[in-house]
C-alpha cells in the first residue's frame, strides 16, 4: 500500500553536495522539512498540516522512530487524514536518530496515515521495515544518482 504512495517526487537525497530541501542537521530538523515537502506537494490545509506536525513531534518524543539497520519512520496517525501519504529522505553521510541499535538512519520514511486505517497502517511499517532490513535494497536505495534510481530499487524489493 505504501509503496503506490512512491513517486520521484517525494523522494528527497541529501548528498551534501547537490542543492537539497533537506535539513539534515538534526532528527528534529530533517522531520519539519520532511513534513512540509509532503504538506506542500499533497496540499494540506494548515489546520491539517498542524495536526501532522504535532503528532509527529509527540511521536518522536515519545520513543524515536530510529527503528536501526541505517532507518527511520517518523509516523502520525491522524483523524483528519483521508489517505497514506509518504515523504522520503536518502541521507548519504547519515544522521544521528536514536536508534535501537545506534546506528545512524540514511533512509528515513515519513508517514502518514488516517486513524480510520490503523490495522493498515500497522502493515504498512512492518512492509516499510521489510524492504529495508534488505541490507542490499538499503545499499541500493543509499547509492542511487537520482530519486527515479531509488524509487526503481525500492519497488524491485517488494
Amino acid at each position: 500500500m505504501w509503496i503506490e504512495t512512491l513517486t520521484t517526487e517525494n523522494i528527497h537525497i541529501a548528498d551534501g553536495i547537490a542543492p537539497s530541501p533537506l535539513v539534515t542537521t538534526d532528527k528534529w530538523g530533517l522531520i519539519q522539512s520532511l513534513h512540509d515537502l509532503l504538506c506542500q506537494r499533497e496540499k494540506i490545509t494548515p489546520e491539517l498540516a498542524a495536526e501532522i506536525h504535532k503528532e509527529l513531534l509527540e511521536r518522536e518524543k515519545l520513543m524515536s522512530t530510529g527503528i536501526g539497520e541505517q532507518m527511520a519512520i517518523p509516523h502520525a496517525v491522524i483523524p483528519g487524514a483521508c489517505r497514506f501519504m509518504t515523504e522520503v529522505a536518502i541521507i548519504r553521510q547519515g544522521m544521528e536518530f536514536e536508534s535501537l541499535d545506534a546506528t545512524k538512519a540514511f533512509i528515513v520514511v515519513m508517514l502518514v496515515a488516517p486513524k480510520s486505517a490503523l490495522q493498515e497502517h500497522l502493515k504498512v511499517m512492518a512492509t516499510i521495515a521489510k524492504v529495508f532490513y534488505n541490507a542490499q535494497t538499503r545499499q541500493r536505495v543509499i547509492a542511487a544518482s537520482d530519486p527515479t534510481e531509488a524509487l526503481a530499487a525500492i519497488r524491485a524489493s517488494v
